[in-house]
């Protein structure tokens, strides 16, 4: 097997090349756009996230995962299409997303919970990775934080091996160009992509709400919870986007923008480390 830290470089050279294409020959990848109130940034940075399919299916696929391989497919397909409707202030239909996030987090749950054998822990497992597809994309509003936080968690659960493994190194590559000054966006369809990744990984490492299973998204789950549920509480669509995540608590504190992606990252690493050690 490929060793998967050669997913860094693969995964950056492919980003360079797609973003090189973008520039130079044809514009390929959506833009975001800025625009007032959550963004913020500088120009329009195109939505790079698509480019780590391809590192992300060498490694599933030579390691015959094909039920992930397919699952990983159809997210990253999905927040490309989302992607390209947001450049032009279209966001694809929240339903639709929906159905094909559960239906991808039950390829990548059924192989480890067959649903016609274990029927409860297929269902919990489903929730599980559907919230952290979700939560990981919740994240992406800062600068390297859902790129670097779900490397930080693949490398941790899997211990540098395997091809979940492989995913995590790849995203260290497109971080390059995410982090701290960012050429490109992870978008929905690199989040979507992670999300799954880490939800599964996270899942093989006990069972359905399992504490070796909680412990390493831990950060994740903290942040899609407080900001679900505030914006219930305050009667808005909890799919809208709003800036009540941690990290625009920790930034309203006064922490550097390019500080924050760091320090979600350790926080991660701590989590798992005293995890292991209990």
């Amino acid at each position: 097997m490929i060793d998967p830290a050669f997913a860094v470089p693969l995964a950056a050279a492919t980003t360079a090349v797609g973003y090189w294409i973008n520039r130079r020959i044809r514009g390929w990848l959506p833009d975001d756009v800025p625009r007032p109130g959550r963004k913020q940034h500088r120009g329009a940075i195109p939505m790079a996230g698509i480019l780590l399919l391809p590192t992300a299916l060498l490694w599933l696929l030579w390691t015959e995962s094909w039920w992930l391989a397919a699952a990983a497919t159809i997210v990253a397909i999905t927040g490309y299409v989302d992607d390209l409707g947001k450049e032009r202030q279209r966001d694809l239909d929240w339903r639709l997303k929906a159905v094909a996030l559960l239906f991808a987090a039950g390829l990548a749950v059924a192989p480890l919970h067959p649903p016609w054998i274990q029927p409860w822990q297929f269902a919990i497992g489903l929730g599980f990775v559907f919230v952290l597809t979700n939560a990981t994309n919740f994240l992406d509003n800062t600068d390297g934080v859902a790129c670097g936080l779900s490397a930080t968690t693949l490398l941790m659960i899997t211990g540098g091996t395997g091809p979940l493994a492989a995913i995590g190194f790849g995203a260290l590559g497109l971080l390059l160009f995410n982090w701290p000054r960012p050429l490109v966006f992870l978008g929905d369809a690199g989040a979507y992509l992670l999300g799954l990744i880490v939800g599964t990984a996270a899942l093989r490492g006990g069972q359905p709400l399992d504490w070796q299973a909680l412990a390493p998204v831990a950060l994740q789950l903290a942040d899609f919870a407080q900001v679900v549920i505030a914006r219930i509480v305050l009667g808005l669509a909890p799919w809208v986007g709003d800036r009540r995540h941690l990290t625009h608590i920790v930034m309203n504190l006064g922490l550097h923008r390019t500080a924050i992606a760091p320090l979600f990252a350790a926080a991660a690493w701590l989590i798992v480390r005293s995890t292991q050690g209990s």
